[in-house]
């Protein structure tokens, strides 16, 4: 497997050790030999169940898996479990459960429909296993009322949301049986998520379906200019499952390049938007974490039994490995048990299906193509390995690019030291420390448009998020000030290649002691030397003689006198800046 950057650089991708190296080599005559699977009788790792609570939903998604036009799986009807059938699957997952903290998962349908079932079901668990379980809601979002959201979240309650961009985006497809959009009920329920206290911190994964990558850019950008949702970033990002009943397309090389480019250059111009972040994190995160090694023997073919890790209990108390499984494809039930002899015929049909097929293929290490595959006719396999290959081609030319811009690397806030104190990043540990900075007196009196913005720990959290963006694009950099360990102040740089700006704040406790001229120095002389720009202006207001005293001893100088504040102004004359 071969690729060549927009930079002409070429790189190959070794199919033994998962290496790649520069240059084109082919590696097209290894053959991969597959050790034949093993009788098992015991899935000794699963510690999740996911539980269809019922087959009843509100939404009409035009995508929806269960929506009759996917072979082999239901359509939503009005199929709901009871408080009974809780108890009894409570019965089997003391059973079968291996591993603890067990972890049960509310799915549908929309689990929702019966919320008094839900907390039943919450409730029932913490009774039985105290806390060695945690729960989760897979939700459309439209029925979390305020009511509702504070029961589920001050029980620990995990909310996975689907929302699949602003209103626009969202609407095209996630509607109910008349056609009407869901947009506005998913953002209400966020932005109380957002806005409110809860006795415990809201566990929030946003889950986003992406019909088509050309809408991507578009969603990215107005997801970030969002009020609510640019607090949020998706959790993950999905496109479609493939239905043959409407025709899968063969993906083009050049098609799917030139769009993801497209897509790449968005990316590096705006590192800020949290949905291309997400994207590309996760088109990279094989590349980046994979584990480079010779395989010199057979190798098992990559599939979930019997090491998966959870299993899914549908609304007729049938099992299956994952929920992503059509309905035909069952291994039991909640009252019998798993069926060993089933369970096992699975996996050799999945090994005979792919043990010629994958003997020279080239992405046999990051193949996706999971056991839910054993449904497909072999014609749809060439389709499906097809698509495969080349998305896995795809990312790997993705993950070259990036490294060769310098993508991968995420930016670090640079540590400076004196002999007194330490300059280094600021992290949401430091936020209380930060909130008694901001409550002073003279940090408002002085610094007032950014204690405005300051009010919260949310608000704070969206600053030091804001300064990783700045950072990322040399346009300001965030220090915290520490003495010792603790937190004493910050130092701040913004609009480097604009108007250069440093601002500055010190803990009351910390005043007077020459820490603030230590920071100055070490910030400005930093800037200055790597040129990130040659001056650095700031605003001081005639009554603050302490920040005055500072920055003349930093060698900053009054550029003009105002009616209210001074303009002080630092040019860089590529010296050591006195400290005294």
């Amino acid at each position: 497997m071969n690729i060549t950057t927009l930079h002409n650089n070429s790189y190959s991708y070794l199919r033994q050790t998962n290496e790649i190296v520069q240059g084109v080599v082919d590696d097209s005559r290894y053959a991969w030999t597959f050790t034949p699977p093993s009788e098992f009788s015991s899935m000794p790792e699963v510690y999740m169940f996911i539980i269809a609570t019922t087959e009843q939903c509100n939404l009409r998604c035009t995508y929806c898996c269960y929506s009759g036009e996917y072979k082999g799986n239901h359509s939503h009807n009005s199929r709901t479990l009871c408080e009974g059938d809780i108890q009894a699957i409570y019965d089997f997952i003391d059973k079968t459960a291996n591993t603890k903290p067990i972890r049960i998962s509310f799915y549908g349908g929309e689990p929702l429909v019966n919320y008094p079932l839900v907390q039943y079901a919450i409730q029932a668990g913490q009774q039985r296993w105290e806390d060695d379980v945690t729960f989760s809601v897979s939700t459309n979002g439209t029925l979390l009322t305020e009511e509702r959201i504070d029961w589920l979240v001050n029980n620990g309650v995990e909310l996975a949301i689907s929302i699949d961009g602003t209103q626009p985006f969202h609407d095209a497809h996630r509607v109910d049986a008349k056609g009407n959009g869901s947009y506005t009920k998913v953002r209400n329920a966020l932005a109380y998520l957002h806005s409110n206290t809860f006795n415990q911190y809201p566990k929030v994964v946003l889950m986003m379906t992406l019909p088509s990558v050309s809408m991507l850019i578009p969603i990215a950008q107005a997801w970030h200019e969002d009020e609510v949702l640019q607090h949020y970033a998706p959790t993950h990002i999905s496109g479609l499952t493939p239905n043959f009943l409407q025709g899968v397309a063969k993906e083009d090389w050049e098609t799917l390049k030139t769009q993801y480019i497209q897509l790449l250059d968005a990316y590096e111009q705006h590192p800020e938007w949290s949905v291309l972040q997400t994207f590309f994190d996760e088109i990279v995160a094989y590349w980046k974490n994979r584990p480079v090694f010779e395989v010199s023997e057979s190798t098992p073919l990559s599939t979930c039994m019997p090491v998966n890790t959870k299993l899914y209990i549908d609304a007729n108390l049938q099992l299956a490995v994952c929920e992503k499984f059509n309905d035909r494809f069952r291994i039991g039930s909640i009252n019998v048990g798993i069926d060993w002899q089933k369970a096992n015929e699975m996996i050799k049909e999945y090994y005979r299906k792919r043990e010629n097929r994958c003997t020279y293929c080239p992405a046999v290490r990051m193949c996706n193509m999971c056991l839910t595959s054993i449904e497909y006719t072999d014609d749809l396999w060439d389709f499906l390995c097809h698509n495969e290959r080349l998305y896995h081609q795809l990312h790997m030319f993705l993950f070259c690019e990036m490294a060769e811009r310098g993508m991968l690397t995420k930016p670090s806030v640079p540590t400076l030291q004196s002999d007194h104190i330490t300059l280094n990043e600021i992290g949401e540990n430091d936020i209380s420390a930060l909130r008694i900075i901001f409550s002073d007196a003279d940090t408002q009196r002085y610094l007032p448009d950014l204690c405005d913005i300051a009010q919260t720990d949310d608000d704070i959290k969206q600053i030091l998020m804001s300064f990783h963006t700045y950072l990322s694009k040399n346009e300001g950099i965030l220090w915290g000030i520490r003495k010792h360990d603790t937190l004493i102040g910050f130092v701040a740089t913004i609009d480097l290649s604009t108007n250069p700006t440093i601002f500055f704040a010190m803990h009351p406790k910390y005043r007077n002691q020459g820490y603030m001229q230590e920071s100055v120095r070490l910030a400005t002389q930093y800037i200055c030397d790597t040129k990130l720009t040659n001056e650095l202006h700031t605003e001081v207001d005639l009554n603050n003689i302490a920040s005055q005293k500072v920055l003349e001893r930093c060698g900053y100088k009054v550029k003009e006198e105002q009616t209210l504040s001074f303009l002080y102004f630092y040019q860089n004359n590529n010296t050591e800046l006195q400290t005294s």
